[in-house]
């Protein structure tokens, strides 16, 4: 007992170090990153939280949760059954307290990757995980909307990245990941990846965990989850609609090259579903090789791209992209330069804050305009095409010179 006092003793300086930056820029900022929020009486406008709240709020009061309909915003409940399920401890106490509540695991959340990124421990993680807050737009604003983005995210570097030395892991690996995905479908992509890179046993129980959260949501809200399974969220795409520029997914740069009509739509998810692929196996590739921060990052932003609506503040990967191509890395030169670019770029979001939008004004862009909107899946879209070919090439090297002693005893 002595020790393990002694050991939390010296802990705590470090924690603190890690924990009071960024929560303090959290909950400074929290009430002013989005409009209509106030500082002082404390009074932030986390319109996403608003909706989870609301939605909750129906379910239990026995009214369909994709009815919900935030006041003025008119914003839906976009998730499956299941995610309202897990949301009912939100009606115990005041709002506000669960403003504060939600910013704190969101931010935790964040410092959880970083720490699993191997972000040198103490100040440096939290002076970034602040830096993080105040200047990138994802994860500012994930927490200005009262988002779920880095708590998703966190789950799923919890069963992919290491635990630190001495964790004594009770979850099982993959776990984590299914309720990710229960929550929100992309994650399961990384149940493809978990395949790719031998990690079978993860990728089982991620599918396993899926199941049996998406059952649960069956079991207690039968009509929400046929609706949900049917429709999948539709009613988000015809507030909005891809073509709207806050939707940086393949989907939304075509839609907006071209014309938000059903093939555009249709050729556009084709091609993010191939590129999701692509960048699933060139992640796998990079994991073989050490590269492990950066390929998770990859695959994360794979999912973001394949997505037929991808909000700027889906991008929370980019962080995770950022300290792998800060760190050490035996990544192509240029491909750290391509991945620094878009990381930087996502982080300033300039499609949102340079250009008009809402209101469908998307299909009266210039070609400038297109180019500013776009840029975004464009760059991702060549990091992975890129990659991929380098990749093909160093194999392909390889095989090359792995035959190339046969070949002298053959001519022998």
């Amino acid at each position: 007992m002595t020790a393990l006092v002694q050991r939390i003793r010296a802990a705590l300086p470090r924690e603190a170090a890690e924990w009071l930056p960024p929560l303090v820029v959290s909950l400074l900022l929290l009430p002013v990153i989005i409009s209509k929020g106030h500082l002082w009486p404390y009074d932030p406008n986390t319109i996403d939280l608003r909706v989870y709240h609301l939605a909750v709020t129906d379910m239990v009061n026995g009214r369909d949760i994709y009815l919900t309909s935030t006041p003025g915003d008119n914003l839906k409940f976009i998730y499956p059954p299941i995610a309202a399920i897990l949301m009912t401890p939100l009606l115990l106490g005041p709002y506000v307290m669960w403003q504060v509540i939600w910013t704190i695991v969101g931010t935790g959340a964040l410092i959880v990757v970083l720490r699993r990124a191997r972000v040198p421990r103490g100040i440096v993680l939290g002076v970034l995980a602040a830096a993080l807050v105040l200047a990138m737009e994802p994860i500012r604003t994930t927490v200005g909307y009262g988002q779920v983005n880095t708590m998703l995210m966190a789950l799923v570097v919890m069963d992919l990245l290491p635990d630190e030395p001495g964790h004594v892991r009770r979850i099982p690996r993959g776990a984590l990941i299914g309720l990710a995905a229960a929550i929100k479908l992309t994650p399961l992509l990384f149940v493809v990846f978990a395949v790719l890179i031998w990690r079978r046993r993860v990728a089982v129980m991620a599918t396993l965990s899926f199941a049996v959260f998406t059952l649960l949501g069956f079991m207690l809200q039968p009509p929400q989850s046929v609706e949900f399974w049917t429709s999948l969220g539709k009613g988000e795409v015809n507030t909005a609609g891809p073509v709207y520029v806050g939707n940086q997914s393949i989907t939304g740069a075509l839609t907006r090259w071209f014309a938000e009509d059903r093939t555009t739509i249709v050729s556009a998810l084709l091609l993010g579903f191939a590129v999701a692929g692509l960048a699933t196996l060139v992640a796998a590739f990079w994991w073989r090789r050490g590269e492990r921060v950066f390929a998770v990052g990859l695959v994360g932003l794979a999912t973001c791209l394949a997505s037929p609506l991808s909000w700027t503040h889906h991008h929370v990967w980019a962080a995770v992209l950022l300290v792998a191509v800060t760190l050490r890395t035996t990544l192509p030169v240029w491909s750290v330069w391509l991945a620094r670019v878009w990381v930087i770029w996502i982080a300033l979001c300039l499609p949102l804050a340079v250009l008009p939008y809402g209101s469908h004004r998307e299909v009266l862009y210039t070609v400038g305009q297109k180019l500013v909107g776009n840029l975004g899946p464009t760059l991702g879209t060549v990091l992975v095409v890129g990659l991929a070919v380098h990749a093909v090439v160093e194999l392909v090297r390889k095989r090359s010179a792995a035959l190339r002693p046969d070949a002298k005893v053959l001519a022998r």
